[in-house]
């Protein structure tokens, strides 16, 4: 019943790291266009916030996909 719960949580860890993933590509695509847009200044502290925030829900998402990894592998 563990294994399951675990297996389960660890799924849903590795959805939520890749849908960080491609918003952070997402981002990137973006990013390679700011030189066209008006308010480009802006726009670019928009996007380094956004960058930071997503980069630290990956590597939470990354450590907690570690972590269910090694629990699953002892149980």
């Amino acid at each position: 019943m563990v294994t399951n719960k675990l297996k389960r949580r660890l799924l849903r860890a590795r959805v939520v790291l890749n849908q960080a993933i491609r918003q952070i590509l997402e981002i990137n695509r973006i990013r390679k266009q700011l030189p066209f847009f008006q308010n480009r200044e802006a726009k670019e502290k928009e996007i380094e916030q956004d960058l930071k925030l997503l980069n630290k829900i990956a590597q939470q998402q990354a450590v907690l996909i570690r972590k269910y990894e090694e629990e699953l592998e002892t149980s």
